[in-house]
């Protein structure tokens, strides 16, 4: 098995830096997609298509009944940020440099993982070519819009494409980066819009108007100083957090006294916590600041937006990302544990201080969930993202091993 891993390891690196070569910004996956789709059919997968959102899908059927297991990573990358920070790479080159390392967004996150899952169904596929059986079925997909946060296109997956060709679901891995560990949850992510309202009036005589930036001070405050020392903790997916990432002022015009502030609140949060329950938080210092305030006037909500993916397909989604925790106690998550054992790795279990659509399969959907990835966190979204040859090989020996012990893959049939 090993000596088959090897004859593709080129192919496989390759195809990663192809990727790589692609701007895949959420939205734009278009181009990603139907390279990736070519690639499946060459496999010769027993089915392969682009979902109606632009998802990529693919299936290697087993002989017998067994799990169901899926595959997933996303198509997007975030934004290459300033290109001289690059230098001496370039974001979307692709390049290999003198330890082993291909350079470029989205190496990390998470094309070098996406590419071990993708090459992981053509080693299934060559096996079952010459003779192996397995049970149950592996299903590849790389969905869209994974780094808007708000799980667009796993919805999707999961709601729409997964009844309507019959699929289901016992198991998900996730190539998010691990660095070759087990991952098996995250905290909450929600997005929320808080907005004071005021009056406008010329600034030359800022009494005659209510300044809304000015009513919003308390709530910074509130939010800085006392909030952000109050949070939540949890035994595994460790403290919740607050803090503010952007502030706009309307009508924003010089000369004029703004009569609406608007914050975006990034709240991290903790399994037991319910996003309703964070937005009373905010309502409760409402009404406390009302009462030296007769003028404060606030709302707050979860933000909300329309989404387009490159097919057109349109969604009025919400931005945020349920906590999940997969039990380390679960017979899949021991199974998996045991597959990488077995060829030499000795993964620790962690739990992911970002988001990911592991709040879809797990969270809301209830699917046992586990990251593994041969990716590192440490170089997503950084100009200096990598992803190493070596260790992307070792995740590829990993997933195999896997697949083998949860479909009872025999090492002697091959």
């Amino acid at each position: 098995m090993i000596e088959l891993i090897k004859e593709i390891q080129k192919e496989l690196i390759e195809f990663t830096q192809e990727m790589i070569k692609i701007p895949s910004f959420t939205g734009e996956e278009g181009e990603l997609a139907n390279v990736i789709l070519n690639n499946l059919e060459d496999f010769g997968m027993d089915n392969a298509f682009i979902d109606g959102i632009g998802n990529v899908v693919a299936v290697i059927k087993g002989q017998e009944n067994g799990l169901n297991i899926l595959l997933n990573g996303h198509l997007d990358v975030v934004p290459v940020g300033n290109i001289r920070n690059w230098h001496p790479y370039d974001p979307f080159g692709g390049e290999i440099d003198h330890q082993g390392n291909i350079h470029g967004r989205g190496a990390a996150d998470l094309k070098g993982g996406l590419s071990v899952q993708l090459y992981l169904m053509k080693l299934l596929k060559l096996l079952q070519d010459r003779g192996a059986s397995f049970k149950g079925n592996l299903i590849f997909s790389a969905v869209v819009h994974e780094e808007a946060a708000e799980m667009f296109g796993i919805e999707y997956l999961c709601k729409q494409t997964f009844p309507d060709k019959k699929l289901s679901c016992d198991l998900v891995l996730l190539c998010e980066p691990t660095g070759l560990d087990l991952v098996l949850g995250q905290r909450g992510k929600v997005e929320i819009v808080l907005k004071t309202k005021g009056q406008t009036a010329h600034s030359s005589t800022p009494q005659a108007g209510i300044n809304a930036l000015e009513k919003m001070m308390p709530v910074l405050d509130h939010i800085f100083k006392k909030m952000s020392n109050s949070m939540s903790k949890h035994p595994l997916l460790g403290k919740s957090s607050v803090t503010v990432t952007n502030l706009v002022c309307r009508p924003g015009a010089l000369s004029i006294i703004p009569d609406e502030c608007e914050i975006s609140i990034d709240r991290r949060y903790m399994p037991g916590e319910r996003v309703e329950e964070l937005l009373e938080e905010f309502e409760l210092l409402f009404e406390e600041i009302k009462k030296n305030d007769p003028q404060f006037e606030a709302i707050v909500c979860v933000r909300k937006l329309v989404e387009r993916s490159y097919t057109g397909y349109e969604k009025e989604v919400q931005k945020y990302h349920p906590p999940w925790i997969t039990d380390e106690e679960h017979p899949l998550v021991q199974k998996t544990l045991l597959a990488v054992k077995k060829i030499g790795q000795h993964p620790e279990i962690k739990y992911w201080k970002f988001g990911t659509d592991g709040s879809m399969t797990a969270a809301l959907m209830g699917i046992p969930t586990i990251g593994y990835s041969g990716t590192e966190e440490r170089y997503a979204h950084t100009p200096d993202e990598r992803v190493n040859i070596e260790m992307i090989m070792q995740s590829l020996e990993g997933y195999f091993s896997i697949i083998s012990e949860l479909l009872e893959l025999e090492p002697d049939q091959f």
